[in-house]
């Protein structure tokens, strides 16, 4: 055996070894973070909603809005009827996320854009759905309807 083209190896100690396996598993583990936090940043299809201590899933395609009535949200579906759940506005909001399919023309309310009859400027109102109505903020315009980048 020949010693050209041999480099002596030096042993490492447990610690050094350790050490790279723990950034090593550090790593993977933010990799598949971030993978997951993509995922869940996406809007969801469906809600699951508690209603009477049944938890069942709603379609948003089927909601028509949401309102805020204090601390508790009413949820009005296509089908007329009303649920109520013990969540603010705000965190059906977060559950919804992006989702470019719903706008809010007014703070105590979440309106579905596939389920917008029609506007009116005087008095500042949507008509829904199941002539459902509801009132427009003044900052809000009319343009934000057709603005798919609006949240």
């Amino acid at each position: 055996m020949s010693a050209i083209g041999y480099t002596p190896i030096k042993p490492i100690s447990e610690y050094v070894a350790l050490k790279a396996e723990i950034a090593y598993w550090k790593q993977q583990f933010f990799d598949l973070h971030s993978k997951t936090e993509a995922n869940s940043t996406s809007s969801p299809s469906s809600l699951y909603i508690k209603d009477n201590g049944i938890t069942r899933q709603v379609l948003l395609t089927q909601i028509i809005m949401l309102e805020a009535d204090s601390n508790y949200t009413r949820i009005v579906l296509v089908s007329g009827e009303n649920i109520l759940t013990c969540k603010t506005l705000k965190s059906w909001m977060e559950k919804i996320g992006a989702n470019t399919y719903f706008v809010r023309p007014h703070r105590s309310f979440l309106v579905n854009k596939n389920h917008i009859m029609s506007y009116q400027s005087k008095p500042r109102k949507m008509i829904l759905t199941g002539s459902k109505e509801v009132p427009l903020a003044r900052s809000f315009k009319v343009n934000d309807l057709n603005d798919p980048n609006n949240e």
